[in-house]
């Protein structure tokens, strides 16, 4: 029953492009864990964004993310960390450490690109179509890098809270026009 629920709620949300390189992998932010940790959460965005970067997805990562939930540090300054530990090298990778919602990522690090670059968004997959929204409007062009194998299909209980979250944002974002 929460399976067939999970799949009926992601349906219009979840999106699959192909590959192709791009100019940028945006990884986008989350509240950190206990003592400024990855989440699991945020360990799958790493994990998918450094995959992204070693296929030759685009020359660049950009962590977007600010200090959040009694954190003491900017969830963008712990990707990016956990990405030079994935092999990323530091000289490829831009730290945006102010956003606090998703179009603040899309405004801010819209900032750091020229205009209408194209940029891989790693998030999990319920969160790209809303995501890609934002970051169309801020300028750049978006396209969502589906993690196939993502908590969201693993854990589906946790998915219906996340996809219900998901579509109370997307109301607020319309009736915000």
């Amino acid at each position: 029953m929460i399976d067939r629920l999970a799949r009926l709620l992601e349906g219009p949300l979840v999106v699959k492009e192909p590959f192709a390189a791009l100019d940028a992998i945006v990884v986008l932010g989350s509240p950190l864990g206990p003592h400024d940790s990855l989440t699991d959460v945020l360990a799958e965005r790493v994990r998918a964004a450094a995959a992204l970067y070693h296929a030759g997805g685009a020359p660049r990562v950009i962590t977007t993310g600010g200090t959040t939930r009694g954190a003491s540090r900017a969830e963008a300054d712990v990707l990016a960390e956990a990405l030079r530990a994935a092999g990323v090298p530091a000289a490829s990778i831009l730290v945006e450490r102010a956003a606090l919602t998703t179009a603040d990522n899309a405004r801010l690090t819209a900032a750091l690109l020229p205009s209408r670059a194209r940029v891989w968004l790693v998030t999990q997959p319920f969160h790209g179509r809303r995501a890609a929204r934002l970051f169309r409007a801020a300028g750049l062009v978006p396209r969502i890098w589906h993690i196939a194998d993502s908590l969201e299909y693993a854990d589906r209980p946790r998915a219906v809270r996340w996809l219900v979250r998901e579509y109370a944002a997307w109301a607020k974002l319309l009736v915000r026009g």
